[in-house]
């Protein structure tokens, strides 16, 4: 049961936070957990864990395979990086601040891990609750009321989830997802019914992602919160929306392709890239940039091969690396400036300038750095399906490059540059992700694979039914 580990070092680790009002006792349960989940992984992959002792379909079980792995280590990693930029970020209240992180980290964790539905919800809440306070954590204007419309849409989320779940525990009589992939795999065609169950729990998902129509939310509720804070929700709070959706996906055997996802993928690029081109505030630009890059991720899994797929988990792993580098490159011009606002932002500082740089370049898609290695995947795919959609992606990649070049030039070249510099606990994570996004770009095989074994058990539905019920 060593799976638990993870999950109880991050509950004591907000407990005592708050407790001892001690945020140091917060980033050591993070990084902690992190380390935990990497010995666990390695020592107990494809493992099936029942809680209390009920078995499975009766029980709560944790199910270890490639994909719920490569999402859970993703999360925490990108978490651990963001953790350690805050450490002189976040000033006031630091000790609810890393409280709360050990809750939403908690959160991701069980929501790719958990076996059964209903517990999917019950972390996805946990998550979202403390989403709510991060937002609303500096409590002036911009927070409080980016904190009550993301409370508000959530909720509206949570409510389809659940609808969503109870329809699928009345129609199938079950909240184990393998049981109720093994009831789903016996019919010749989904009914209406189950076709209905299936859009209401997606519907959920992905607002909870800021996919569109359901957008709105993200920029208002990351305009006004710290970088750090921006960070975790561009970097990881999109990717656990997207897990969602395709183990959802998963269980009713439709890895396939899929024209509806498609569709949304490429107006999620677009809207997401065009509203970021019109923004004047740093945060928004980079919150609708996080919306357009999730869109090319739709668009792969919707094309529904393994090729297709191993594109989207991929760009996954990149987006999560660049969204966090981009957020806290451009949050410590911020936090220094003391301002969001283009134009009121202009620093001078080498550092910063090439991280910047780089994640801009990645971002884009330009070789020899992570993002043209996902992004050249999803053209290939795209291509094999209809060039036109790969048309598309080029042509919103051309407005990723419009509002990247208008943000670096107005922050790194406006000839009234303020002399800047970032404490070492900032640079630290920075370099990490910086170091990355090149090394993946120039020896890109080693995410590939590890996209790519991840990916293969969105396609092995039989192995992971009798994974979990033997």
């Amino acid at each position: 049961m060593l799976i638990v580990i993870p999950i109880a070092i991050l509950l004591m680790g907000a407990l005592f936070t708050l407790a001892f009002r001690n945020d140091k006792i917060g980033i050591t349960a993070l990084i902690a957990s992190f380390i935990s989940l990497i010995y666990v992984f390695w020592s107990e992959a494809g493992a099936v864990f029942a809680f209390s002792g009920w078995e499975p379909p009766f029980g709560i079980v944790w199910v270890l395979d490639s994909f719920s792995i490569f999402m859970s280590l993703l999360v925490m990693g990108i978490t651990s990086l963001i953790v350690i930029y805050s450490v002189r970020y976040i000033k006031k209240r630091s000790h609810r601040y890393y409280a709360l992180i050990c809750l939403i980290s908690m959160g991701m964790i069980g929501v790719s891990l958990t076996g059964d539905i209903f517990n999917m919800y019950v972390f996805f809440e946990i998550l979202s609750i403390a989403s709510y306070g991060l937002v609303a954590f500096f409590s002036d204007r911009h927070a409080l009321e980016g904190a009550f419309k993301y409370l508000i849409m959530g909720s509206f989320a949570s409510s389809f989830i659940l609808i969503g779940i109870a329809l699928l525990y009345g129609l199938t009589g079950t909240l184990n997802m393998a049981d109720i992939a093994s009831n789903v795999s016996v019919m010749s065609h989904l009914p209406p019914i189950y076709m209905a169950t299936l859009g209401i729990i997606i519907g959920g998902f992905c607002l909870k992602a800021a996919i569109f129509p359901f957008h709105a939310w993200k920029p208002d509720a990351i305009e006004g919160t710290p970088s750090p804070i921006g960070a975790l929700f561009a970097a990881t709070s999109s990717a656990i929306g997207l897990y969602c959706i395709m183990r959802v996906l998963f269980l009713f055997g439709l890895i396939q392709l899929n024209w509806i996802l498609i569709a949304i993928g490429v107006i999620t690029m677009f809207v997401g890239a065009f509203l970021a081109f019109m923004q004047k505030n740093i945060t928004r630009l980079l919150a609708y940039s996080s919306i357009s890059q999730v869109g090319y991720i739709v668009v792969a899994y919707g094309i529904g091969n393994l090729p297709a797929i191993t594109a989207g988990t991929y760009q996954i792993l990149n987006n999560a690396l660049i969204e966090a580098l981009l957020f806290m490159a451009f949050g410590a011009a911020i936090h220094v400036a003391g301002s969001e606002i283009l134009g009121k932002v202009s620093v001078k500082n080498d550092f910063l300038l090439i991280s910047c740089l780089i994640g801009i370049l990645a971002l884009i898609g330009i070789p020899l750095t992570n993002g043209f290695v996902s992004k050249w995947l999803i053209y290939m795919v795209t291509w094999t399906v209809n060039p036109i959609l790969t048309v598309l992606t080029l042509v919103i990649t051309g407005f990723t490059m419009a509002y990247s070049l208008k943000l670096f030039s107005s922050v790194f070249l406006s000839p009234d540059k303020k002399t800047i510099d970032i404490p070492m606990s900032m640079k630290i994570p920075i370099i990490i992700a910086v170091v990355f996004c090149i090394m993946m770009g120039i020896l890109p095989q080693g995410g590939y694979v590890v996209s790519e074994i991840a990916s293969k058990a969105l396609f092995e539905l039989p192995k992971y039914i009798g994974l979990v019920l033997g």
